[in-house]
């Protein structure tokens, strides 16, 4: 099992327009249901006559906000922490992004595409650390037809081997015909242990979805994003394992993306919350160990 713990992310640029809504302006008046950008954020208004009130400054959990927040705009989907929503745009989606600390690892979740570059930006260097190939390889004839390769198609990917320093600019170069990306994550992986797959490590799937019967018998469903949750079953060791109780320790609370094998298993990928874990007392040489991360919509 291996853990991803987060570095920050701030977009350098990116080939869409930030065009969801209007900006918000505090000299203008705006209606019921009125829609407007603030710091990256679309917000909506409750209430007529909505004048001089900051919409970054509304308090969302009080019942009279003014303004309600809506999401991310378009534009900063893919770092906002939910994978129910994407960052969209024309071929190729270009998106460049810095990181505030050094970085080993990242993930691709919810990625749509038929091929997707990444570069890391060093110095003025630039350096392809992957390419992301999904569907099927383009063809010319009937011959290629008939010998047509097929890539993975998975829209959750993991790039071990891809590393930079703070000063670094990762260049996402996404194509296809609707190209899109839920969530980037990058940070520092550590490995907690090996990673026991058949007939032990499980997926549970969680889904927001209401279903309701009325007294007619007439049953309804409002449907809501979906969560996935994994139990990771690690075969660890008690040599260095001080270091990695202390890692997951440190990401407590905190997003991270954990996987089994970055090649394979990519059912085993999941973005969340790492749970309770429970190690034995005499810590052996040699020890299994469950871990569950709770993941997000």
């Amino acid at each position: 099992m291996h853990v991803i713990k987060p570095v920050n992310l701030s977009l350098v640029s990116i080939s869409e327009p930030e065009n969801d809504a209007p900006a918000w302006m505090s000299g203008a008046v705006y209606g019921i249901g009125s829609y407007v950008i603030r710091d990256h954020v679309v917000y909506v208004s409750s209430i007529d006559a909505n004048q001089g009130n900051d919409p970054a400054q509304e308090v969302q959990a009080l019942e009279g906000a003014r303004w309600i927040k809506v999401s991310a705009t378009n534009i900063h989907r893919f770092f906002e922490g939910s994978l129910s929503t994407k960052t969209t745009g024309a071929s190729p989606l270009v998106i460049e992004v810095s990181v505030d600390a050094s970085f080993n690892s990242m993930a691709l979740l919810n990625l749509d595409c038929s091929q997707c570059t990444i570069e890391v930006i060093t110095g003025g260097t630039s350096k392809t650390v992957a390419t992301i190939t999904t569907g099927a390889e383009p063809v010319s004839n009937w011959w290629a037809w008939l010998h047509t390769v097929f890539y993975r198609n998975s829209r959750r990917f993991i790039v071990p081997d891809a590393s930079g320093y703070a000063t670094s600019i990762i260049r996402l170069t996404i194509i296809g015909d609707a190209p899109a990306l839920g969530e980037l994550i990058v940070g520092r992986r550590i490995e907690i242990g090996e990673t026991l797959l058949k007939g032990s490590t499980s997926v549970k799937r969680r889904t927001f979805t209401t279903i309701s019967t009325n007294d007619f018998g007439l049953t309804t469903a409002k449907k809501r994003a979906i969560a996935r949750d994994v139990t990771y079953s690690v075969h660890a060791k008690r040599e260095g394992f001080e270091v990695k109780e202390r890692f997951l320790d440190d990401v407590d609370g905190l997003p991270v993306v954990t996987f089994a094998r970055a090649d394979d298993w990519v059912q085993f990928i999941n973005y969340g919350f790492i749970t309770d874990y429970e190690i034995p007392a005499d810590l052996p040489e040699d020890f299994l160990l469950e871990i569950t991360t709770q993941g997000v919509s």
